[in-house]
């Protein structure tokens, strides 16, 4: 177990079994003491804050643990105005908070237009706003990001797709993969995450949770604990264990090693030691509800959610070494977005420039592309273009943690190798292993290049 745990640590990467061991492994502590010091590497010892405002409780949905769902006739509804939106983020604003969160249920009544005007106003006060409103269309996305929207959470909860399709009847599980993959294409700091003790819920499907936030290279991954809802379908089933959510947590974390994982408001309602225990297990975030008292009771995902206050938890935080962000939190614990940086090769510096970079490959790319696409060469899946935190590699095969860079002579002016340099640097921190190949070695040693790369594949089983 040992070791395992220290390849994480070092490499960042482990495959589906060796997740399973450490998931059913006996003692969880060592795997919560390496991922607090990864986070401690990685993130530092601040802990970002966000302010939370739950806006409304109204929800197409019918998901069957959730106590905002459709069919719940034991709740009453609400629905905040535009101006009580903004006004309570403006307090949080003013009281410092550098981020604000703005949740709802699937409220259509709330369209994409009607949103991007309340984030415009609230972004004139110099903070990220993250969106958590479930299932939208591209475009509605893009009308969003447009106006000023920094982040979106959206939890795929369980990828064992029977799993899916059981909590949540009516719901389609590719569509919620397609809108995942929306929101990286149109540049948000994505966040996703799963629920921890589904019935039916295997160690094997956590496992692939987990892989499964590493492929899509989430930005941000909350992770809670299963508490059941009385006016669910759930209602007598056990709740999820705390310890087990934790494992996620610190195993997602030590595999991503930059991103931000909140200490969710799951794990302080089952322990009143919940929110520290997972801030010294890998997490680097805490939500703070702002919304006011009469709503917030009323927004009841689970009974009983645990609350923040603000006094407490600073001196809590001092308590384990651990101090309030002042930064806006992005990924990497920076105060400004991770877009990609400008290469003097020509790359721009969004996220879209990888879908132009795959219309308009080079001559070396395509013949590339057109020999491992498919899976067809070593049953290995490899993405072109694919943007991975600040760059945008050539090819990646995500499950080896191999990128694969085809350079032409550009590369040899020293801006360019300094940038590589950086590049390498940071992918490296990443976990990833990275081959470089001439366009040369395309057009004339295919053979040999490919034999290097089956070497790599092979090592980094």
């Amino acid at each position: 177990m040992i070791d395992l745990i220290n390849k994480a640590k070092t490499e960042h990467s482990l495959n589906k079994d060796e997740l399973i061991e450490l998931l059913s492994c006996q003692d969880g502590e060592q795997i919560f003491k390496a991922a607090d010091e990864v986070r401690q590497k990685y993130v530092g010892a601040e802990v970002h804050l966000r302010a939370l405002i739950e806006f409304s409780n109204i929800c197409r949905c019918n998901c069957a643990y959730c106590g905002l769902r459709c069919k719940n006739r034991d709740i009453e509804r609400y629905r905040m105005s535009a101006e009580q939106i903004v006004e309570t983020a403006l307090k949080a604003a003013d009281f410092g908070y550098k981020t604000i969160v703005l949740q709802s249920g699937e409220d259509v009544f709330f369209t994409a237009d009607y949103l991007a005007e309340i984030i415009r106003e609230i972004k004139k006060n110099d903070v990220a706003v993250t969106l958590s409103i479930g299932e939208r269309s591209f475009e509605e996305y893009k009308i969003l990001k447009d106006a000023g929207a920094d982040r979106f959470l959206l939890r795929i909860e369980t990828t064992d797709r029977k799993l899916y399709e059981k909590y949540h009847p009516g719901a389609d599980f590719e569509n919620r993969i397609r809108c995942l993959e929306d929101l990286k294409q149109l540049g948000f700091e994505t966040g996703t995450g799963c629920l921890v003790g589904l019935p039916g819920q295997t160690i094997e499907s956590l496992a692939d949770d987990i892989l499964f936030f590493k492929e899509l290279d989430a930005d941000m991954v909350g992770i809670g604990p299963l508490i059941v809802h009385p006016h669910t379908p759930l209602n007598g089933q056990q709740n999820g264990s705390l310890d087990l959510a934790l494992r996620v947590m610190a195993l997602t974390r030590l595999l991503m090693p930059d991103i931000n994982i909140p200490a969710t408001t799951a794990m302080e309602t089952l322990n009143p030691a919940g929110r520290i225990l997972a801030l010294q297990s890998g997490a680097n975030v805490v939500m703070p509800n702002l919304t006011d008292d009469d709503a917030r009771a009323k927004y009841e995902i689970y009974p009983n959610k645990a609350g923040v206050n603000y006094t407490e938890l600073s001196e809590k935080l001092r308590s384990i070494g651990r101090t309030i962000s002042h930064k806006k939190g992005y990924r990497g614990n920076t105060d400004c977005p991770l877009t990609l940086n400008p290469s003097p090769a020509g790359r721009g510096k969004h996220t879209n420039t990888a879908r132009y970079l795959r219309k308009n490959m080079t001559p070396q790319e395509l013949k590339f592309w057109n020999l491992v696409r498919n899976s067809q060469f070593e049953n290995t899946k490899f993405k072109r273009q694919y943007p991975i935190g600040k760059y945008i590699v050539d090819f990646v095969a995500i499950q080896k943690m191999l990128v694969i860079e085809l350079d032409g002579g550009g590369h040899n002016t020293p801006e360019q190798q300094k940038y590589d340099e950086e590049r390498t640097k940071y992918l490296k921190s990443r976990g990833f292993k990275i081959l470089r190949f001439w366009n040369n070695d395309i057009d004339n040693n295919i053979d040999g290049v490919f034999e290097t790369i089956s070497i790599a594949l092979r090592e980094r089983d």
